[in-house]
C-alpha cells in the first residue's frame, strides 16, 4: 500500500459535512433516502456492487440498481475491478454513493485494489451522501476484522480463491468511528451478529442494526430510523 492510501485509511476523516445512511438491507430504503436527501431524485448515484460478487444473495442485492432506474433515478453502476482511471472518473461524475451488501472482506480488498479509498473519503468529506448496505455499512468502520464471524475472509473474484490468513489485519475506510453490526435478530445472520455484539458489549462504538433499521449520521449527529419494510422485518 502506498503512503497516500495508508494515510487515507488510517485515522479520522478530515472536516466537512459527513452524511451517511448505514443499513442492514436495501428493502425499504428508497422512501427513507427521499426523505433524508431533499434533491435525491436529481442526483446521480454511484452504485458499487462488488461485495455482492462474493455474497450468497448477490444477485438480489444487485437488483437494487435496475429497480431504482425503473423509479426514474439516475444510477451509474461502478465496478471496482475496471481500469483505475475509468473507475475514478465514473465516481467523480456522481454526487451520491451507494455501496451494496455481500462479503465485506471482498469489498474492502476491491476498494483498496482500485485505489479509490482516498477518493471516497474525500467525496464524503465534501458532503456527498454515502449509503452503505450491510457490507457497505461495515467498511465505513476504522477496521473490519470484527465482522469475521459473519463473513468469510476471501480474495476477490479477480484473484485466486485462496483464504486470507485469519490473523491478518484489515483496515476499513474510517468514515465513522463506529462498528456497524448488521442483521441483528435476523433469520439467517442473526446468530453471528449477536455473537459479535456480545464480544464487544463494553464498547459503545459497536452499533447493532436490525434488518428493518438504519443509522443516519448527519454532520456528527446520529439517529436510528425504521425502514418499515415487511420483507426486511421477516428476514
Amino acid at each position: 500500500m502506498d503512503q497516500a492510501n495508508r494515510g487515507a485509511e488510517d485515522g479520522a476523516i478530515p472536516g466537512g459535512r459527513r452524511r451517511l445512511l448505514l443499513a442492514s438491507m436495501a428493502a425499504g430504503l428508497l422512501p427513507l433516502m427521499r426523505a433524508w436527501i431533499g434533491d435525491f431524485d436529481a442526483r446521480t448515484i454511484a452504485f458499487i456492487p462488488n461485495a455482492s460478487f462474493a455474497g450468497g444473495y448477490g444477485a438480489m442485492n444487485r437488483m437494487v440498481a435496475p429497480w431504482w432506474r425503473a423509479h426514474g433515478l439516475h444510477v451509474r453502476v461502478v465496478d471496482l475491478t475496471g481500469r483505475r482511471s475509468d473507475v475514478a472518473a465514473q465516481l467523480g461524475r456522481c454526487d451520491m454513493l451507494y455501496v451494496c451488501g455481500g462479503n465485506t472482506f471482498h469489498l474492502m480488498r476491491c476498494l483498496r485494489d482500485a485505489g479509490v479509498v482516498p477518493l471516497l473519503r474525500a467525496l464524503v468529506a465534501h458532503g456527498a451522501p454515502y449509503v452503505g448496505e450491510s457490507a457497505g455499512a461495515v467498511v465505513t468502520a476504522p477496521d473490519i476484522d470484527y465482522i469475521a464471524p459473519m463473513d468469510r475472509r476471501r480474495e476477490p473474484a479477480t484473484t485466486l480463491p485462496s483464504h486470507v490468513h485469519a490473523g491478518a489485519r484489515t483496515p476499513g475506510m474510517g468514515l465513522v468511528d463506529l462498528h456497524i453490526v448488521p442483521h441483528v435478530g435476523g433469520r439467517f445472520l442473526g446468530a453471528p451478529a449477536d455473537a459479535i455484539l456480545r464480544g464487544h458489549a463494553e464498547d459503545p462504538t459497536y452499533v447493532g442494526l436490525r434488518n428493518d433499521e438504519a443509522l443516519i449520521v448527519d454532520d456528527g449527529a446520529m439517529r436510528r430510523v425504521r425502514t418499515r419494510s415487511m420483507l426486511a422485518h421477516l428476514l
